[in-house]
């Protein structure tokens, strides 16, 4: 049985932690941060050799990238078991899509522990600065050791870095083997497994910028009616938004 509390001031990265220890930490963490290497830390995740991973948390352009991407789940505090070589390693991608068809599949140990069978996330997206080289290579390490380990369900994979306007995709090959390419800074479609989903840049950089952006679809002489409530707009876009979530998605 684990302690009822553990020391979160003297925690030792190099011990082996159970799993029943790692859920205490962080349950611990929900009321209280630390500071790992210089970053404020209230989340870590769990390799497959027991090993703490502190997850530092995000800056508020991060923040605000991993925002943009809509229709998605979007929380980092989110983990999935990617069982890597048939041990426990949670990790909590910055964004992960499920498609309804397998969340609805779900039993309830499976959605409110990591108990259950585990299952992961088709769709698995980080954002960061990779700039450096060593941080590069980790998020890399990442995808194609972790999310694309073998028995994982993750099809597509996107490393986002909004500050050096950079792009990578992760997919499998005919043979199952994980590859990367560079996409050039622009729309991302989400392709047949997100059909009817597009990464739109523009949003990220507004969402980052510190000067005023201004829509080309904002005009204060326009109205808009929506069709279905009484609801009235001056901009295309956020009718669109509005027409989206109130009306167009389908709700269970």
């Amino acid at each position: 049985m684990p302690k009822a509390k553990i020391d979160l001031d003297n925690l030792d990265f190099s011990h082996t932690y159970t799993f029943e220890e790692f859920e205490l930490i962080n349950k611990q963490l929900e009321t209280r941060t630390l500071e790992v290497n210089g970053q404020p830390v209230n989340l870590f995740d769990l390799d497959a050799t027991g090993k703490l991973i502190p997850m530092p948390q995000a800056t508020a352009c991060m923040e605000a990238t991993v925002s943009t991407i809509n229709g998605l789940i979007t929380t980092s505090q989110g983990g999935f078991d990617f069982s890597v070589g048939g041990r426990k390693s949670i990790r909590s991608p910055d964004v992960s899509f499920t498609p309804d068809a397998v969340s609805s599949q779900l039993i309830e140990l499976q959605r409110w522990t990591f108990q259950g069978r585990p299952f992961t996330p088709t769709l698995v997206i980080e954002v960061g600065d990779t700039k450096s080289r060593s941080v590069f290579e980790e998020s890399d390490y990442k995808f194609k050791r972790v999310y694309f380990t073998v028995g994982t369900s993750v099809q597509l994979g996107w490393l986002i870095d909004p500050k050096n306007r950079k792009i990578w995709v992760y997919k499998r090959n005919q043979h199952g083997n994980v590859f990367r390419r560079e996409h050039a800074w622009e729309d991302l479609e989400g392709g047949n497994i997100l059909p009817e989903f597009t990464l739109k840049v523009w949003k990220i950089e507004q969402a980052i910028s510190q000067e005023p952006f201004a829509l080309s679809s904002v005009n204060k002489k326009l109205k808009i009616d929506c069709p279905k409530c009484d609801t009235t707009f001056s901009s295309r876009y956020t009718f669109t938004q509005h027409y989206v979530d109130e009306h167009a998605r389908i709700l269970r």
